[in-house]
């Protein structure tokens, strides 16, 4: 594994910048636990599937991770867990200590933010310590060489040796190595969360404002494509397009006995059948998960009218571009 570097994150807007004291004692408290956790980790086999959520940034990524959470019964990263980035199986093993490990979201997220300690996270730091990425861009195409995969995968089988059952994640920072993982660890299963590519953009845009304050500053994943000087909705339109595209690509070659693929507008309507096709899936790997008590009910629908009446059309043009383009090896 390379040397621990810590995450190099972009100026956020005040209402959701960083306490740097808490970071600053969060980041003590891993280095001390780190050389623990080490110690504590067992060589075990991988005898239970591991489920990823996927998709494109502001695609309902965390609406399906919340879903997961609350309807089957799995361990996943919340918020206490995800203070232990580099002591992952010690934070699962604490949460189920306090109870925390029980589901029940409230479904409440701000630009996949949640609330409360038993709130699911998509477990950034954990993803970029151990991906070897200093911030969310992608890197060049032999940066996968260089990941300490036997790592990786030691983490993850001693975090569901600590759970006691499957564990999902919402890993951004994979849509980028989804097959090496699948190499690594044979279990894994994908559900990919597929919104139209016009509402994806829209909600980067909002995105954009929210957390940086302004249209023009990056937010998210950011794929390695010349887009500096282009206007916004452009680099968000080309943003959708190549994350979707390497998606796509990877979905293809791992085949849908690996990779479930579910429409936003579907998620919504059914997520219980969601639910149902996602047991399916895992237990073709290893192990189906039982439902939790919790009967979910249909979900409304987001969306941006006032981006759309400013944005829309532009927003609309540069996908066409940006698919076009991308298709024909250029960009």
């Amino acid at each position: 594994m390379p040397p621990y570097q810590r995450r190099i994150d972009p100026e956020l807007s005040e209402q959701y910048a960083k306490d740097p004291v808490e970071e600053e004692f969060l980041e003590r408290l891993n280095a001390a636990l780190a050389p623990f956790e080490a110690a504590e980790e067992r060589d075990l086999p991988e005898a239970l599937p591991t489920l990823h959520v996927i998709g494109a940034p502001r695609s309902g990524t965390t609406l399906l991770y919340q879903v997961v959470a609350s309807g089957l019964e799995v361990g996943y990263v919340n918020n206490l867990v995800a203070a232990f980035w580099r002591a992952p199986a010690t934070g699962v093993r604490l949460a189920r200590k306090l109870g925390l490990q029980r589901g029940g979201s409230s479904f409440d997220s701000s630009f996949g933010r949640t609330e409360g300690p038993d709130e699911p996270h998509e477990f950034g730091y954990f993803w970029n310590h151990r991906l070897g990425y200093p911030d969310l861009a992608e890197r060049d195409p032999g940066h996968e060489a260089a990941i300490d995969w036997e790592a990786l995968r030691r983490a993850i089988v001693n975090m569901a040796d600590a759970a006691g059952a499957p564990v999902a994640f919402k890993p951004m920072l994979l849509v980028w190595h989804l097959e090496a993982m699948v190499r690594h660890m044979p279990r894994t299963c994908y559900v990919w969360i597929r919104r139209e590519p016009r509402d994806t953009a829209l909600s980067l845009l909002k995105m954009r404002r929210s957390l940086r304050g302004s249209y023009d500053r990056w937010a998210s994943l950011r794929p390695r494509a010349d887009l500096d000087g282009e206007p916004p909705w452009r680099q968000v339109a080309a943003q959708v397009v190549l994350i979707e595209r390497r998606i796509e690509q990877a979905a293809r070659r791992l085949g849908p006995e690996r990779v479930l693929a579910v429409r936003y507008e579907r998620l919504c309507a059914e997520p219980a059948a969601v639910l149902d096709e996602l047991r399916a899936l895992m237990g073709a790997h290893g192990h189906a998960p039982a439902r939790r008590d919790w009967e979910p009910r249909p979900f409304r629908e987001g969306g941006n009218p006032d981006l759309e009446r400013e944005f829309g059309a532009r927003v609309d043009e540069a996908l066409a571009h940006y698919s076009a383009a991308f298709a024909a090896g250029a960009a």
